[in-house]
């Protein structure tokens, strides 16, 4: 089953951006590190990302098997040890597609 696993924004300063997200939704810092804020809010989780490290905003949907994951796009195996595959829609769009071994969803879904 694929299901929609973040929206991931593009910030120009996280510390920043963690207070606004925290101060008007409510949200909490579930995971963190020095270019990426993994923020829950309510049912949903909103990954603030460091622009001058990453490319795109995107929406990021989970795969349960590695196999799933697309053949075409960029691969990319993130410093949390999840699997992402960047694509895009056919309006230019960014989707990642990313895979959690059993031990990093444990961590990182709540």
């Amino acid at each position: 089953m694929k299901t929609i696993d973040h929206i991931a924004l593009l910030v120009d300063d996280l510390e920043e951006s963690q207070k606004w997200y925290e101060d008007n939704l409510d949200a909490v810092c579930v995971f963190d590190d020095k270019f990426y804020k993994r923020m829950k809010v309510s049912n949903t989780t909103i990954a603030l990302i460091c622009k001058n490290r990453y490319e795109y905003n995107h929406v990021a949907i989970l795969v349960d098997n590695v196999k799933d994951l697309p053949k075409e796009g960029k691969r990319v195996e993130h410093r949390d040890g999840t699997i992402g595959v960047y694509t895009f829609d056919n309006s230019g769009h960014c989707v990642e597609f990313i895979y959690y071994s059993p031990e990093i969803r444990k961590k990182m879904i709540l």
